[in-house]
């Protein structure tokens, strides 16, 4: 890796943040430090600190390369779909999946933050209402007459259920002897959201 000066800010930008994504996926960002993410680029820890304020606001930015694939996952799983409620419950199911596959990644985009004055990027505010918006689009197909503030909301309350169902699975806390418990819950969830829904 060659030295600081053979980079603009933007290219360190991304290598701390590719760096650190990769030692969250190895190990979780509990164990990820400022000097393991320096080691890995190749500089020093203190060069970290003249591309990013402190550890915090790296998380932040793997958290929207987090949320991107987690978009991905889910819009392949939208277009394979038959239907809006196929496609919802399709998008739950890829929720979990993602959830299991990408634990430390998951665990990172909803651990608490500690409170600092550590502005949120942009971009993670917009990955965030880019996969709402997925839920949204099927609950319009669903029932066209509903209030966009309506859609809005249904669409969180939905979604904290299949959260709930994917966060409680990774502890095993969803106390539950059914083989594939989580993904019986998303589709009894789904289910009878939808007919409350159209209703």
């Amino acid at each position: 890796m060659g030295r600081r000066s053979e980079h603009s800010k933007e290219e360190l930008h991304i290598l701390i943040v590719n760096a650190t994504l990769e030692l969250v996926r190895e190990q979780g960002a509990s164990k990820v430090t400022a000097r393991q993410i320096a080691q890995a680029v190749g500089y020093t820890p203190g060069m970290l600190y003249s591309v990013f304020e402190n550890l915090q606001a790296i998380f932040l930015h793997v958290n929207v390369q987090s949320l991107d694939s987690l978009y991905s996952h889910c819009m392949r799983a939208q277009k394979k779909a038959k239907g809006p409620e196929d496609s919802i419950r399709a998008m739950g199911i890829a929720y979990l999946a993602f959830a299991s596959s990408h634990t430390h990644q998951f665990q990172l985009m909803f651990q608490p933050m500690p409170e600092s004055n550590t502005p949120q990027p942009a971009e993670l505010g917009s990955r965030i209402r880019a996969l709402f918006e997925l839920v949204e689009h099927d609950l319009l197909a669903l029932d066209p007459d509903a209030s966009e503030p309506a859609i809005k909301l249904g669409a969180r309350t939905l979604w904290s259920g299949v959260h709930g169902a994917a966060a409680l699975s990774l502890t095993d806390q969803l106390y539950c002897e059914e083989k594939n418990a989580d993904q019986l819950i998303v589709n009894m969830l789904v289910s009878r959201f939808v007919d409350s829904w159209q209703k």
